[in-house]
């Protein structure tokens, strides 16, 4: 079996983004999962491999494509959306490095067309949407009065919005409950919300979970996700929860109509509060399951990774 290093510099094993694939990939390559920061222990890893895939265009892909380390391996970027938005690590690569650039979303790739044309030296673009492990969120017993919000409640995911939609919402019909799981990772947003909840009256019916250890079992009981983002590559959550049984009530972010079903997308409040009164919970995990599951994410990737060059790595 050939070797393939994961080299994720974002998250550990458990919680990587190509830990649900890691099954699959095992199946067909010896697999060796790598965390850390560029330097002598991430060499040393590429040089046991036969190929690198470089999880988020970070800083240890940089170094990967500009030092040498590679040594002719080839080479699978997997670039997220924080990385076009708000880094220039994509600016600093050695993109003739790179045998295949891997994003989640046609309007992703389209920016990171825009935003760093030098990408176009990578060897070939893939768009490999994320995969719903559907064994693992499975349907539950959703309750159309529980409404889920998930994500780090910072700027970008947009939590004022989230605030006047259940202000509006509970104005219309009341009994609703919104539901957060996420960590604040925002002073500033932190104390906007501690002063905006009971200025609105929703100190009963507005809830700070935190971060959540199980969520397919979080997500049982949720009748409805709301998604007040500004902007996802894709949106894990949403497609979990629709497993699961939510019905997706989804801001209409840059692509979010590539993604999801254009009827459950809002622009305005008004348009959101009625989304979640005549939400249908359970009616999307078949849409989910036929466009995301994880049995197509891993068949994606695998392709991926047998489009690859053939070559020898070159001795270092």
């Amino acid at each position: 079996m050939r070797r393939l290093l994961l080299a994720d510099r974002v998250k550990d094993r458990r919680g990587s983004f190509l830990a649900p694939l890691i099954p699959a990939l095992s199946e067909h390559y010896e697999i060796r999962f790598h965390s850390g920061p560029p330097g002598p222990e991430l060499a040393a890893a590429i040089a046991w491999a036969d190929i690198v895939w470089l999880e988020w265009c970070w800083d240890h892909a940089v170094w990967a494509t500009t030092s040498g380390a590679l040594g002719g391996r080839p080479c699978v970027v997997r670039l997220h959306s924080i990385e076009a938005l708000q880094t220039d690590y994509p600016a600093r690569m050695d993109w003739r490095q790179v045998d295949a650039l891997v994003t989640v979303g046609e309007d992703i790739d389209a920016l990171v067309r825009e935003r760093f044309p030098a990408s176009a030296a990578a060897g070939a673009r893939h768009v490999v949407a994320n995969g719903i492990d559907l064994q693992r969120f499975a349907p539950g017993q959703p309750n159309r009065t529980r409404i889920g919000w998930v994500g780090h409640i910072e700027p970008k995911k947009n939590p004022m919005l989230m605030l006047q939609v259940m202000h509006a919402l509970n104005r219309a019909e009341a009994g609703y409950s919104l539901h957060v799981a996420g960590a604040f990772t925002d002073l500033r947003t932190l104390r906007y919300l501690q002063r905006m909840v009971p200025k609105l009256g929703l100190q009963g019916c507005v809830r700070f979970e935190g971060e959540v250890a199980d969520m397919p079992a979080w997500y049982a009981d949720k009748g409805v996700l709301l998604s007040t983002t500004m902007y996802e590559s894709f949106g894990l959550n949403i497609g979990e929860a629709m497993a699961v049984g939510a019905f997706p009530v989804v801001h209409d972010f840059p692509g979010a109509d590539l993604l999801w079903p254009t009827e459950c997308l809002f622009a305005s409040v008004e348009e959101a509060v009625a989304l979640i009164r005549a939400a249908r919970p359970g009616l999307y995990r078949n849409w989910v399951a036929e466009r995301y599951g994880l049995a197509q994410q891993a068949a994606a990737m695998l392709g991926v990774l047998d489009m690859l060059p053939q070559r020898v790595p070159r001795a270092a």
